[in-house]
């Protein structure tokens, strides 16, 4: 199931080229709601840590064919120092549960560090273009004045991996970057998200 892709209400430009060039991408994505619970969580044996700026992220159960399927814990290489994993949660909505997927939180840096650079890391490039990018339909924001955080590819280390868009608190004064990947000669390199100054 690593290696799977789930789809649930989104549009995917492109998806037909990017089946064609088999990524191997993960993609959970937010919005499934449904009204028979997920089991429970399944006991993990994690593998080698490859390094030590990998970050393992938990197995969940996810939605896929009409029915729970279970999405196995692995390690994986955060977008910056400053980004953090919020796990994918079932929360219970009246009869229903609703599937949030797990995503990279940006957490702001130390007063004294400049916010209008992207935080200093290790580059991280890769071989292969990212898959199309997911148009994700985001609903209300939970608080007034919040603002959408597209969803973007991530590296894992060994595949793409689809890290879902959420809600931010805007600061005055200051606007955000969205994450991106640029193209330097068939290498593609990651620019995190980060705060810029209007």
């Amino acid at each position: 199931m690593n290696r799977s892709i789930l789809f649930a209400l989104v549009l995917i430009p492109g998806l037909a080229a990017a089946q064609q060039a088999r990524v191997d991408a993960r993609v959970v994505v937010p919005g499934v709601r449904v009204e028979v619970a997920p089991p429970p969580p399944r006991a993990e044996v994690r593998v080698e840590q490859p390094s030590p700026d990998h970050v393992w992220i938990g197995g969940h159960w996810a939605w896929q064919g009409g029915t729970h399927v279970w999405m196995p814990g692995h390690w994986a290489r955060p977008p910056s120092p400053y980004h953090h994993w919020v796990p994918a949660r079932w929360d219970r909505r009246g009869r229903h549960m609703v599937y949030f997927a797990g995503y990279w939180q940006y957490t702001p840096p130390p007063p004294d560090q400049r916010m209008d650079e992207p935080p200093p890391q290790e580059e991280i490039a890769v071989q292969q273009a990212p898959p199309p990018p997911i148009v994700e339909r985001p609903a209300p924001p939970p608080w007034r004045g919040g603002f959408w955080v597209r969803g973007h590819w991530y590296w894992s280390g060994a595949r793409w991996e689809w890290a879902a868009g959420h809600w931010e608190r805007r600061r005055h004064g200051w606007r955000w970057e969205h994450a991106r990947w640029d193209d330097r000669g068939g290498r593609w390199v990651m620019i995190p998200g980060h705060w810029a100054h209007e």
